[in-house]
């Protein structure tokens, strides 16, 4: 019996190791989603964690930092929607968000095509 199960865990064991796409490695907190909002980016990692931006006080473009995560990026809005909700893609030309991951350079983000 012993054996049987060895013979099955281990295959499960090395299963849970494998990656698979769009699976982070460690140490890669790149974006896989960011949202904007009115008043909040959020950004999904690929790390799995989930952070968001809180737009400070005023009116125009702005900045934050996103929060609730390990990832305290700087984030600016460039462009501020009045849409409840703006999926973004990477965008170099004309971005609406940046977000700057510490040492490296910034980011750009805007409207994915049919939003």
């Amino acid at each position: 019996m012993k054996a049987s199960f060895v013979l099955v865990a281990i295959p499960l064991l090395l299963a849970g190791c494998a990656e698979g796409p769009g699976l982070a490695t460690p140490g890669d907190p790149a974006p896989r989603a960011v949202t904007l909002y009115r008043d909040t980016v959020t950004v999904e990692m690929r790390d799995g964690a989930l952070c968001t931006g809180v737009r400070p006080a005023g009116q125009g473009p702005w900045r934050t930092t996103l929060r609730g995560c390990p990832h305290t990026w700087p984030v600016s809005v460039l462009r501020p929607t009045e849409r409840p909700r703006l999926p973004l893609a990477p965008e170099d030309a004309a971005p609406w968000v940046t977000l700057s991951p510490p040492g490296g350079a910034a980011m750009g983000y805007g409207p994915r095509l049919g939003s």
